[in-house]
């Protein structure tokens, strides 16, 4: 090749450096636009909505429940800051756990409530099994035979006065994210083992989001105005499990027992009032 005119060596140089990178570039080129892996198929209903039937576990503090906190009101929390953000009542009684074990609910055989039953299944080995169709879905419990249906159709509300131990659920979807907003619960049921409370105004928003077919990040978010000062939140990860034979075993709690240990003199049990 000949250049006659000024500079062109370098015109020269640069055109075979040109040529020699187009193999490069075409190469990436070709890395950016290839399509990226696709993501393992989840299971569906019917509808095209996610399949959430199975046995699951979920890895959340059944001891603490406030050590799963991620936001409090609209903002991120540091581990130093993952604390309910009680009203001055509620904080007292929180405050007051150890003297009023009394009043714990598995003490009296009471269904656990919600959001708490969703983790229960860690105590004595229990399960969560969910049955899932386009109109329902089904939560079940070997712990203390616990079971919630909710609707995914609309169901009508009930009066404020009607308060249940597993709340009155309504689900919706967004997207392939399952909501669920559980209303009318009592104020018997604790949020843990720890005694972390609420009253019977509390609300329960839970969001049920696919990761993949066999996991799913789990959010609950509270609000309650008589117990809170503003709304708080956790997240944690579901994990199906890999039985397909997985089933609700027998749970014995019987009614009326008393714990003597836990139990103070004034209730009829051993234990000494602390004063």
């Amino acid at each position: 090749m000949h250049f006659s005119e000024p500079g062109s060596a370098a015109m020269a140089w640069l055109l075979a450096a040109t040529l020699a990178l187009l193999p490069c570039i075409s190469f990436a080129q070709q890395q950016a636009v290839a399509a990226p892996p696709k993501a393992a198929a989840i299971a569906r209903l019917p509808n095209g909505k996610p399949d959430l039937s199975g046995n699951w576990a979920i890895a959340t503090n059944l001891n603490d429940i406030s050590k799963d906190i991620v936001r409090i009101g609209t903002a991120r929390v540091t581990e130093e800051q993952k604390k309910i953000p009680y009203t001055p009542v509620y904080a007292q009684l929180r405050a007051e756990t150890s003297k009023r074990m009394y009043e714990e609910p598995e003490l009296h055989c009471y269904m656990p409530g919600v959001p708490s039953h969703m983790w229960r299944q860690a105590y004595s080995g229990a399960g969560l099994v969910i049955q899932h169709s386009n109109k329902n879905i089904v939560f079940l419990h070997e712990f203390q035979g616990a079971r919630r249906i909710v609707s995914l159709a609309g169901n009508a509300a009930l009066p404020d006065s009607v308060k249940l131990f597993m709340g009155h659920g309504s689900g919706r979807w967004d997207g392939d994210t399952l909501v669920i907003t559980t209303t009318n619960n009592n104020a018997i049921s604790w949020l843990d083992l720890a005694g972390n409370r609420h009253s019977d105004q509390l609300v329960v928003t839970e969001r049920f989001t696919p990761v993949d077919n066999d996991t799913y990040r789990y959010e609950a978010s509270f609000s309650d105005p008589a117990a809170y000062t503003q709304p708080w939140a956790i997240e944690s990860t579901m994990k199906r499990g890999s039985n397909a034979n997985a089933e609700i075993l027998e749970f014995a709690c019987i009614e009326g027992n008393t714990d003597s240990v836990q139990y103070t003199e004034d209730y009829g049990g051993n234990s000494k009032v602390e004063k």
